[in-house]
């Protein structure tokens, strides 16, 4: 089984943050689409649960809801054809897992990054460049965008199944954790800081070595 690690949800460039509460719980505030919104794409006024941690003033934006752990079928997409930051995804297989890492903001508390959750890849809908009509697939937030705008540019869209959502509570994803997982080494450079390493580091979607 092959373990890939993806960074989702909004950063350091986006207006809205995604909490951490107290306890270990979260929100995953989606990254916004840079396009206007048009149906059957979701807008942070549609996820009531999410839109309460965020400006009002961003309440109509439309936004990219992936991973997916809200709809009844789990679904992760990503454009692994012609986005150099997914390639790795390509060789993914029934079996493999993602493993979803994010930004949180703790309250009162710098932010850093944890593990929310993962996806264990039931089927893959792969090089998606027409409409593929209905299926386990129509809540992924690649197909709501390309039914909106008509541009279906090879997305992949995998399909989570048994163990797949969200983590009860986040897990600190730190310097020693990164070392205890990737064999080759990181650049720790003394005018950066461990937050923008790591997010540096885990723009591209990486596979664990070691994991088969």
């Amino acid at each position: 089984m092959a373990v890939y690690i993806a960074n989702v949800g909004v950063n350091a460039s986006h207006t809205a943050r995604s909490p951490l509460l107290p306890d270990g719980r979260f929100r995953l505030l989606p990254i916004p689409e840079c396009l206007k919104w048009r149906p059957p794409m979701l807008r942070l006024r549609d996820l009531p649960e999410l839109a309460e941690h965020a400006p009002e003033s961003l309440a109509r934006v439309p936004v990219h809801l992936d991973p997916d752990f809200r709809s009844a079928v789990p679904t992760y997409g990503d454009n692994c054809r012609r986005a150099a930051r997914a390639f790795a995804l390509r060789k993914a297989q029934r079996g493999d897992r993602i493993v979803f890492l994010a930004r949180l903001h703790p309250r009162g508390a710098p932010p850093a990054f944890y593990l929310v959750g993962e996806l264990a890849i039931d089927a893959i809908l792969a090089d998606v460049t027409s409409e593929p009509g209905p299926g386990w697939w129509d809540a992924n937030a690649h197909v709501r965008r390309a039914r909106a705008t008509g541009e279906w540019d090879s997305f992949w869209v995998f399909r989570g199944g048994p163990g797949s959502g969200f983590y009860p509570a986040a897990r600190p994803f730190r310097r020693e954790e990164v070392e205890s997982l990737f064999s080759e080494p990181w650049l720790w450079r003394e005018n950066r800081s461990e937050l923008q390493t790591i997010g540096s580091y885990t723009r591209t979607i990486r596979r664990l070595p070691g994991s088969e």
